[in-house]
């Protein structure tokens, strides 16, 4: 099991914020992915919100490109998504109308082979680690 540190961007008319919202356990990028995607709420911060599903359903294909800008493969968002750590990560990335403002999330590795001893230690000690559901 890995432990994945949760991060967000928000942008707004008037102001941004970034940061660390959780860290989650869970053994591989791919569940990471559908833990955001599934929009999680907790008590300690909030609601996750994203347009995962629909953007999936869209079935859109993206170009991967080399270093020569070349095209070298396709994926779809779920791939490229996993690939990049989230959408806070794509360069490509649009973000339009901020009346409401627009959030990102992404991920980053924080521990490999992490024991649950280990993650019921760093519940005691204050840090809020989630747990990714099996399916």
């Amino acid at each position: 099991m890995k432990v994945y540190k949760i991060m967000f961007e928000h942008f707004s008319q008037k102001d941004s914020q970034k940061g660390i919202l959780t860290y989650l356990a869970a053994d591989s990028d791919s569940e990471v992915y559908e833990w955001l995607k599934s929009e999680p709420s907790s008590e300690n911060w909030g609601n996750i919100y994203n347009n995962y599903n629909h953007k999936e359903e869209d079935n859109e294909v993206f170009d991967i490109y080399d270093n020569d800008f070349s095209i070298v493969d396709q994926e779809s968002f779920r791939d490229r998504m996993i690939r990049l750590h989230g959408d806070m990560f794509d360069e490509n990335v649009e973000l339009s109308d901020l009346y409401y403002g627009a959030t990102l999330y992404g991920w980053e590795v924080v521990k490999e082979n992490i024991s649950f001893n280990d993650i019921k230690i760093m519940r005691d000690l204050g840090v809020n680690v989630e747990m990714r559901e099996p399916n």
